[in-house]
């Protein structure tokens, strides 16, 4: 398939990729004839496995496991070109004067410091490639004041302030930018029993045009930053919301 953008990266390195967003994010790369690295926590991929797509079970909490997934993939190519950070995660929704101090940490190193470890990790790779760029995920949680998610949207909000501060420290061989979905239509916004844990009816009545963004609307505006469409672009946050949020 040909590429709508300009010059997509050779090869790209997802951090999260067993997520809804970073499945579909893989076939979207895959389809534009990019080679694929993957990281996540589950032992194996979601995703098939192909001569283009190489998965690795790794905590990315765990710099040594980092590392010895960054020794690989040097073994294998001389860098990378795109690295994409997806992680996130909350599993209590409580106020914070509720929180355990293990409850807060659990989902706010996961959602943040899982970033920072990826991006000093595999920053040498970067540093290979002659136009290299860094796509973290943020949230509109990290604009908002929800109840129950704070210290999902304190890492997030951290992501925007680590994106910026990165971005003037790589440029202008490196650019560095972030992405700020609404409500997403994957396996995080449901509960066990299928309902949705918030009010779907009543968001999609905030939102103006009247949906909820797809795993591949996320994954394209992703593939836009990573490429050469979006070179004069560093240091910046695409919101996609449809309309729910318009900063």
């Amino acid at each position: 398939m040909k590429s709508a953008f300009q010059a997509v990266p050779s090869n790209v390195l997802i951090v999260g990729a067993n997520s809804g967003i970073g499945q579909a994010l893989i076939q979207q790369l895959l389809d534009v004839g990019a080679t694929v690295f993957g990281i996540d926590i589950q032992k194996e991929s979601k995703t098939s496995i192909s001569k283009k797509y190489r998965y690795f079970g790794a905590t990315p909490l765990d710099p040594q496991k980092l590392s010895e997934v960054a020794q690989n993939i040097g073994a294998q190519t001389a860098h990378i070109d795109g690295l994409v950070n997806l992680s996130g995660t909350i599993r209590k929704f409580k106020p914070i004067a509720a929180l355990t101090l293990e409850e807060w940490d659990e989902t706010y190193d996961i959602s943040f410091k899982s970033c920072f470890n990826s991006c000093r990790i595999f920053l040498p790779l970067l540093k290979g490639s002659p136009k290299a760029a860094i796509v973290n995920m943020s949230s509109g949680l990290a604009f908002i004041g929800q109840k129950n998610y704070g210290p999902y949207s304190a890492a997030k909000a951290a992501i925007l302030s680590f994106s910026k501060t990165l971005a003037a420290e790589l440029a202008p061989q490196i650019r560095v930018n972030a992405v700020a979905p609404g409500a997403v239509d994957t396996d995080f916004i449901y509960k066990e029993d299928g309902s949705t844990r918030f009010n779907k009816e009543a968001y999609l009545k905030m939102v103006p045009l009247g949906t909820m963004a797809k795993p591949t609307e996320i994954g394209s505006v992703i593939l836009f930053l990573l490429s050469e469409s979006a070179a004069h672009m560093t240091g910046q946050c695409l919101h996609v919301n449809g309309g729910a949020g318009m900063h």
